[in-house]
């Protein structure tokens, strides 16, 4: 039980946090060791938990919106607390609308200003400038978007699939795989006025590739075929 609360009290803000950041599609290059993702857990505790407890203390001494009996001051005091169920239910319900609005913060701005400070350093260094996704694969297909494409293997040139991206596989699974919709509409679009794409994505492992149409070219090709 004590481990039980332990982890509560003292991850349970951590991974909030976490989870909200990648929701919002700030993501690391790569998948963290279980170790990694604890210390990453324990350091996002500080924060958030340091600012639930000083609005608990806030409303503890608050006479008029009073709802707990005790400040709590001390570690201590945090494990003493986290025997009444009221105060987890206050502590955890406030750790879940703080690590959101922390979540927010960093990644619709905080990320930005870290990234430009990185980059002023790298370009400093001589090294080329990171991108805002942490990934080829999420700069190129995890935006919102359209985009028409042309899936197939360089040793299969023959064998090709073209049409509109409509789902793509999210950082962490284990397999780059895109739902195409309306492939006999956006084949047949390509190969009757010749569009040619000039951005590739390609599998250095696989040799498969994805060639990626110019937006502007499938519009008025989409325009052409309307007026006639």
């Amino acid at each position: 039980m004590d481990n039980f609360l332990g982890t509560l009290i003292f991850l349970l803000p951590g991974l909030m946090l976490y989870f909200w950041i990648q929701a919002f599609g700030v993501n690391p290059v790569v998948k963290h060791s279980t170790a990694e993702f604890t210390a990453l857990a324990v350091l996002m505790w500080l924060p958030v938990s340091l600012t639930a407890i000083y609005i608990y203390n806030l409303m503890a001494s608050n006479s008029v919106i009073k709802m707990t009996k005790n400040t709590i001051d001390t570690v201590d005091e945090l494990k003493q607390s986290s025997t009444s169920f009221n105060f987890m239910f206050m502590f955890i319900f406030l750790s879940l609308i703080i690590s959101f609005v922390y979540a927010v913060v960093w990644a619709k701005w905080l990320y930005s200003l870290y990234l430009w400070i990185i980059n002023m350093i790298r370009k400093w260094r001589g090294f080329a400038k990171l991108s805002k996704t942490t990934s080829v694969w999420d700069e190129i297909f995890l935006h919102s978007d359209a985009q028409v494409v042309e899936i197939g293997n360089i040793a299969k040139p023959e064998q090709i699939v073209i049409g509109e991206i409509r789902k793509a596989s999210r950082t962490f699974e284990p397999e780059r795989n895109l739902y195409l919709k309306q492939t006999k509409f956006f084949t047949k679009l390509v190969e009757n006025h010749g569009l040619k794409a000039d951005n590739y994505f390609i599998d250095t492992k696989t040799g498969n590739y994805v060639k990626i149409f110019d937006k502007a070219d499938i519009r008025q090709a989409q325009l052409d075929d309307f007026k006639e």
